[in-house]
């Protein structure tokens, strides 16, 4: 390959840079593309004066809890040798770091500021004003944070030689002096890959980006809602932000972590006295012990410790189970917690992704020729149960309810172990977490028997996120034209023994497998 073909090839790109602020609607839609194809990391601009490109709290705090870090570049004016001193390099490092403080970003943790150098400078440019502004950068800002900077390959081997910098960005403009050379050398942190894209749907123009280091080493952060600043890849330290409606879906489970398992609860600073905030269901804790009484324990969540009643705490399931619960809850929050319509924007081109991955046109505006909404539940359950990972690989995935409850029917009757759901009748099994129920829909009377011989009739089915003595809630998508948790039809009684009372119009219970052996 030439060296064209391999730097704009953009194989495994994970951040991008972007000039507009990310907290609209727009923003929403275009974010939402992002996390289809796996970028975590956003490049937001910080100045010398807020301005319509630079980063604001309030954008921080959503991208944050939207599940994406943060790396700011600072930029005023840099593509002009004239812009380059050493009393620049003081001016935009005070600058830098007093955006920071407004920001969020966190102090002397060893999160990272990039400086750009935006243009093709020579020699005598580089070992000129262009390291002094860096040497005043460093001086000033210390062991604050990681100095980073953007630039030809010239600019940055000069600048890693110094010692002045950690986290050298290439520009995308291959040929300025140097870049090909530093590019082979494999020395970059990151590289921008040309040309410059525009996001259709919303309008945003991004930079794709390549990362070569290690998360940890990046120095990219996330902040609360509070505003506080934490780094997105600390390995001592859970940095993911409560309620993150993008929360890893296969995330490893630590010894000692639990998980909320109902809405409603609050973390407090002391057993029954003031509320630090709402927890979310299936919000992950860290159970640090009993509190100071009875039935509370103390918990840690991210950067933030308190108290919850344990009873609405519970041991972590097996892997693929929590997958598939992350997945769902993810899919509700993205949805707003079921407040979001379908029809609107961004969330009907959420539903637009669900039925692309089974093959279909629709999005959450679709309609059939006779006028009737075309119905997406079955299409949400195959998306969720997709998302769960290659553990469910071999789900019936389709655009109905009859079609998969059929095959896990079948594969129960014929011992199909790589199957992730057997079918059951509900007086066989007890529902519990990670399972599906299938239930008749309108004036529907389909019985298990039915059910076992046809993979073609009107019915619904909701995924298992919460099991109580009494009851279990489901959560499933196109219920009340959202995704929905516990509404209408979402709650099941269960009798003495835990079992799906009868009466309830249920026609299947499908006993999540996945990551069994037998």
């Amino acid at each position: 390959m030439s060296y064209k073909d391999d730097f704009t090839n953009a194989q495994g790109w994970s951040a991008v840079d972007v000039s507009t602020r990310l907290n609209t609607t727009s923003g929403k839609t275009f974010l939402s593309f992002l996390r289809s194809q796996g970028v975590d990391t956003l490049i937001r601009y910080y100045a010398s004066s807020v301005r319509p490109k630079t980063l604001t709290t309030a954008e921080a705090r959503f991208l944050s809890k939207e599940g994406f870090a943060i790396l700011p570049v600072y930029q005023d004016s840099s593509r002009k040798i004239e812009h380059f001193s050493t009393q620049q390099g003081k001016d935009n490092a005070n600058s830098a770091m007093d955006f920071a403080k407004l920001i969020g970003q966190p102090k002397g943790k060893g999160s990272t500021i990039l400086f750009a150098v935006d243009a093709d400078y020579v020699g005598h440019e580089i070992d000129g004003p262009i390291l002094d502004y860096f040497q005043a950068v460093k001086n000033q800002i210390g062991d604050a944070f990681t100095i980073g900077a953007y630039g030809s390959g010239a600019v940055l081997s000069k600048l890693l030689a110094e010692g002045l910098i950690s986290v050298p960005w290439i520009s995308m403009s291959r040929l300025f002096t140097g870049t090909e050379a530093f590019f082979y050398s494999g020395r970059w942190a990151m590289r921008q890959v040309p040309p410059d894209l525009t996001h259709e749907l919303s309008g945003i123009g991004y930079d794709r980006n390549v990362i070569k280091v290690p998360r940890q080493t990046l120095g990219a952060f996330v902040v609360d809602e509070q505003g506080k600043g934490a780094l997105a890849w600390d390995e001592e330290l859970d940095a993911t932000l409560g309620g993150n409606p993008q929360a890893p879906i296969n995330e490893p489970v630590q010894a000692g972590e639990r998980f909320v398992t109902t809405e409603g609860v609050r973390l407090r600073e002391a057993p029954n006295s003031t509320i630090l905030r709402d927890l979310t269901l299936g919000e992950k804790v860290a159970d640090l012990g009993p509190s100071t009484e009875a039935g509370w324990r103390k918990v840690r969540i991210g950067m933030e410790e308190g108290v919850v009643f344990g009873k609405y705490l519970r041991a972590p399931q097996r892997p693929e189970v929590e997958a598939l619960l992350r997945a769902a809850l993810n899919e509700w929050l993205r949805f707003d917690k079921g407040q979001a319509d379908e029809r609107t924007s961004p969330y009907f081109t959420y539903v637009r992704e669900m039925w692309a991955a089974i093959g279909e046109p629709y999005d959450g505006r679709s309609r059939y020729p006779n006028g009737e909404e075309v119905p997406w539940s079955a299409a949400f359950i195959s998306w969720v149960v997709r998302k769960a990972g290659p553990a469910y690989a071999n789900f019936r995935f389709a655009a109905s309810h009859s079609a998969f409850v059929n095959n896990a029917i079948k594969a129960r009757v014929t011992e199909r172990l790589d199957k992730p759901f057997w079918g059951y009748r509900i007086n066989e099994q007890k529902p519990e977490l990670g399972d599906i129920i299938q239930r008749n829909r309108s004036s529907g009377s389909f019985t298990y028997s039915y059910a076992e011989n046809h993979a073609s009739y009107i019915s619904h089915s909701d995924i298992v996120v919460e099991v109580t003595p009494d009851v279990v809630r489901v959560l499933g998508g196109n219920v009340s034209d959202t995704v929905s948790l516990g509404g209408d039809l979402q709650e099941y009684r269960l009798d003495a023994e835990g079992y799906i009372e009868a009466g309830q119009r249920v026609i299947a219970l499908l006993k999540n497998r996945a990551g069994l052996t037998r």
